[in-house]
């Protein structure tokens, strides 16, 4: 059986590891032969993966967007008018998504005739358009991989209390808009046509988002199923606090309270929640206590932050792939204070380092994140309940948290370790055939 991955994002990066997560997961299958290919071009090791730009292309948009965003610095070049009515909080990252970025037939090139088509993202990359026209050219049934939302809306990629996608979207939020036939409604409309059209199933890995897609309009008619997101338990294990400490140059001798993202100050990260929630926490604490604690901060703005915490810290900038293990196993437990958010992956690869999470009720922390087992659940944008999770892991005996952290382990090799995913996708493209 021959399987083609499609992402647009590097898969040695960020979220882009989960493509070639899968992708390593279905090598060890012996009947199966499998391909990524990506939008973006790189030195890539790996002969099974293939990008769609070549090198030319890549230094020539990575020049494009340097000459752009100078431009922005100095002054010269504002955002295009479009773009200038967004709300921001909604993340709209594709305006237009009628845009054709790749013909169907070059991307026919790259992926050859394959039996299924795995799709995961899809952003200034692949249109539904593409979807079509590659199911009806390979007669390969299409496998879309939600990350968030965006695919079952008009353009948005967090909806919030927005119910739009449910209907055909218009009269548009993130787009200030009163119009029902606005840009998010033709969006909406162009992908549905092709939806409909096309030999398309859905899986998500969180309750929370599973949820929305039933909800919705989008896929009402197609088969949806919730698949928990792989992680490299390989890579992601538990280790020894205070080698991975001496790695990051955190003091050996404090509680490690360990958050991060690389977008601390979009609102949907939660990150005003939890400098407020650490507030709350330190006049919980004796002097003792406080001066105990330490913040280990990762992310690409995290040597930015400009305001006082409450705690001493260290901001350890963007951490690699390789590097990020290494955080959750110097730290005492991770915080994910998202409040819009299907993940974060953080909450997966952090219980996969044997270390408790204090989260949010939101995205995989639904399911994943159980007080008193794998850490501690506050109410969804409940202050001093996110600050209680914090304290209850601080005073957690020894032979308590060492019951967390073997739990968070035993959760995530359940439900996250690559062969346990990959061999439900497996089920379910055989059962399908």
């Amino acid at each position: 059986m021959k399987i083609v991955i499609l992402s647009t994002s590097n898969p040695n990066r960020v979220a882009g590891v989960v493509a070639k997560d899968i992708m390593d997961g279905f090598k060890v299958i012996p009947e199966v032969e499998v391909k990524l290919v990506v939008k973006q071009w790189d030195k890539y090791r790996d002969k099974n993966i293939v990008s769609v730009d070549n090198r030319f292309v890549h230094y020539r948009d990575l020049l494009i967007k340097k000459w752009i965003n100078l431009q922005k610095r100095i002054g010269i070049r504002k955002k295009q008018k479009k773009l200038n009515i967004l709300d921001e909080k909604y993340s709209i990252l594709d305006y237009d998504q009628t845009i054709i970025w790749y013909s169907t037939k070059k991307l026919l090139k790259k992926i050859g005739k394959p039996d299924v088509i795995i799709v995961l993202f899809m952003q200034k990359f692949l249109s539904y358009k593409n979807l079509y026209e590659l199911n009806i050219h390979t007669m390969a049934p299409i496998y879309l991989r939600m990350q968030d939302i965006a695919p079952i809306t008009g353009g948005c990629h967090l909806a919030w209390d927005c119910l739009g996608y449910q209907r055909e979207c218009g009269k548009c939020p993130a787009l200030h808009s009163d119009d029902p036939a606005d840009q998010s409604h033709i969006n909406w409309c162009y992908k549905k046509a092709f939806v409909e059209q096309t030999d398309i199933k859905v899986f998500t890995g969180s309750s929370w988002l599973y949820d929305k897609i039933q909800k919705g309009s989008m896929f009402r008619n197609k088969e949806k199923y919730k698949i928990p997101i792989p992680i490299d338990e390989s890579l992601y294990h538990p280790g020894r606090k205070n080698e991975a400490r001496s790695a990051l140059n955190l003091p050996m001798n404090k509680k490690i309270i360990f958050f991060g993202a690389n977008a601390f100050f979009k609102k949907n990260k939660g990150f005003k929640e939890l400098v407020e929630s650490l507030y709350v926490l330190r006049g919980k604490l004796n002097q003792n206590d406080t001066q105990n604690i330490h913040l280990a901060i990762a992310g690409n703005y995290s040597k930015k932050i400009d305001f006082i915490l409450p705690f001493e810290y260290t901001s350890l900038g963007l951490l690699s792939h390789e590097q990020l293990p290494l955080a959750f196993q110097a730290a005492d437990f991770f915080v994910s204070p998202s409040i819009e958010d299907p993940g974060p992956m953080m909450v997966n690869q952090s219980l996969m380092c044997g270390t408790p999470v204090v989260a949010f009720e939101m995205g995989v922390a639904v399911d994943l994140v159980i007080s008193g087992e794998t850490g501690y659940k506050a109410k969804l944008l409940d202050i001093e309940d996110m600050a209680n999770g914090m304290a209850y892991m601080l005073q957690l005996k020894e032979d308590e948290y060492l019951k967390l952290c073997s739990a968070s382990r035993d959760i995530a090799i359940r439900t996250n370790s690559i062969h346990v995913v990959i061999n439900e996708i497996f089920s379910i493209i055989k059962g399908s055939k």
